[in-house]
């Protein structure tokens, strides 16, 4: 550990804001929090928040004097604002200087870049304002949870901002979904069970096994997955635990269910609101024993299995109406994750659809050479209702109707261009109307063009030679016909 600095107690008395604290701040069992935000407004309100929720509080609105409180007292916690302050320089300070505390830290969506940083620093979490007060006190209960126990150095999260579109088989980098690639690097090597909560179609399946590939200690083993919403209710028991033979009419043999053949691994539960409320108080004692019987056997088999659970429908609501059991809830959602639908991350339309062009080009052994900058834009303005299930379908369907090597506007169905029509009217009503005709006409040697590009392998000297014409005039013709810039896939 390196040497503190000695301060004088001049240099360091903390910032109090309202004198009739004093007694609270005085107790000194009370989990003791700093704030560094240089913002007197945010100092006022977080001051009042944490207080009334029975913290000792301080603020410190600069590095030096952060680091004069982090000398003279020992804190829990430190809630640092980024925008407001150095935040992310008090974290290299906390993490050479090996404090104790878990920091979080406060972000806008501007300066989100920043906040990934901070969990390579050793963040506990970063939170995005305008952020709720109870979402703050939660994280923080939280934060000290799982704080340190003596001076040990926080733990080196990865450096999210530096892959590359894919993250364990997930696509994309908008806030949305990095927040669930952040979640998934600090809950992956523990315990807990996890609730996947979203709509239809937004990736659940490929979270869940994102968590377990994320898990060292369990990507080798078994990753097992079982929809429960599309077996008959009768035969489910007998998918999970397993039966013997003679359980019940066509048990011809012993049998073993998903959660003895994850033994070490991850079992996927997908559509868990579709359980029975017996089937509930089954799965209610595995989680919390670790222990089942095959269905006509009275053996206890014990497993270590990782649970997740998924569902697109409101728990808290099925509970409501007693069709599903509270104590399971609570068990389930220890660690709730909700997946963001497409809509919300539009940034991520063009790696994804740059994804699913290449999964269904090599497995229709079709070459896609670009998408069109206007099948972007629709697809933009689309509202997608089936989520990234639904994309994968369109562009897959796209890539088979395909005759020109350019995914474009008619290989999209009539559907998602009638619900985009209104948006792309200003657009086309901006346009002469003898260009529609040109642009018409243009299309046969935009055609022509990107079969000799596909022919040499777009080595642009070698399709200039084979169409008669120089290299300046094709990279003119390839800016004309909006090809120049388009990233190949």
């Amino acid at each position: 550990m390196k040497r503190r600095v000695n301060s004088t107690k001049s240099e360091i008395q903390p910032l109090r804001l309202h004198s009739g604290l004093s007694k609270i701040t005085d107790d000194m069992n009370r989990p003791h929090i700093l704030i560094l935000t240089s913002d007197r407004l945010s100092q006022k309100s977080l001051f009042e928040l944490l207080s009334r929720s029975g913290y000792r509080v301080d603020i410190a609105d600069s590095i030096k004097q952060s680091v004069a409180y982090l000398n003279e007292f020992s804190y829990n916690a430190v809630l640092a604002d980024i925008d407001a302050s150095s935040g992310i320089e008090l974290l290299k300070v906390i993490k050479d200087g090996a404090y104790p505390a878990q920091v979080v830290v406060l972000s806008s969506y501007g300066n989100v870049e920043n906040a990934l940083s901070s969990l390579k620093l050793g963040a506990f979490d970063y939170l995005i304002k305008p952020v709720e007060d109870e979402k703050i006190i939660s994280t923080i209960e939280k934060a000290l949870a799982n704080r340190p126990q003596g001076a040990s150095k926080p733990v080196l999260m990865k450096n999210l901002t530096a892959r590359d579109d894919s993250y364990y088989g997930l696509i994309g980098k908008s806030n949305p979904i990095a927040a669930v690639y952040l979640l998934i690097e600090r809950v992956a090597s523990s315990r807990a069970t996890i609730l996947l909560k979203g709509e239809s179609g937004t990736g659940k399946r490929v979270i869940a096994r994102a968590i377990h590939n994320a898990d060292t200690a369990r990507r080798s083993k078994p990753f097992i997955e079982i929809s429960c919403g599309a077996l008959p209710s009768e035969i489910i028991e007998s998918e999970l635990f397993g039966h013997t033979k003679g359980a019940f009419t066509g048990a011809i043999n012993d049998r073993k269910g998903r959660f003895e053949l994850a033994h070490g691994g991850t079992i996927l539960l997908d559509d868990i609101d579709t359980f029975s409320l017996d089937l509930q108080v089954k799965l209610l004692r595995v989680l919390q024993e670790k222990e089942f019987e095959r269905v006509g056997d009275h053996k206890t088999i014990r497993v270590d299995v990782r649970v997740i659970v998924a569902t697109n429908q409101n728990l808290e609501k099925a509970i409501l109406e007693g069709k599903f059991r509270e104590d399971l809830y609570y068990r389930l959602n220890v660690i709730p994750v909700d997946i963001p639908p497409l809509r919300d991350r539009k940034d991520d339309l063009p790696p994804l659809v740059r994804h699913f062009v290449k999964v269904y080009s090599n497995e229709n052994h079709k070459r896609i050479v670009t998408v069109s900058d206007e099948t972007i834009r629709i697809m933009t303005n689309y509202n997608w209702p089936g989520n990234v299930r639904e994309l994968e379908n369109i562009i897959e369907r796209a890539v088979i109707l395909d005759v020109d090597g350019v995914i474009g506007t008619d290989d999209l169905p009539e559907m998602i261009i009638d619900r985009c029509r209104q948006a792309l009217e200003p657009v086309r009503s901006e346009r002469p109307e003898n260009e529609l005709l040109k642009d018409a006409l243009k299309e046969p040697e935009k055609v022509y063009i990107l079969k000799v590009l596909d022919e040499v392998g777009w080595n642009k000297k070698k399709a200039a030679t084979r169409l008669g014409v120089n290299r300046t005039t094709l990279y003119n013709k390839l800016r004309k016909h909006n090809l120049i810039s388009v990233k190949e896939l």
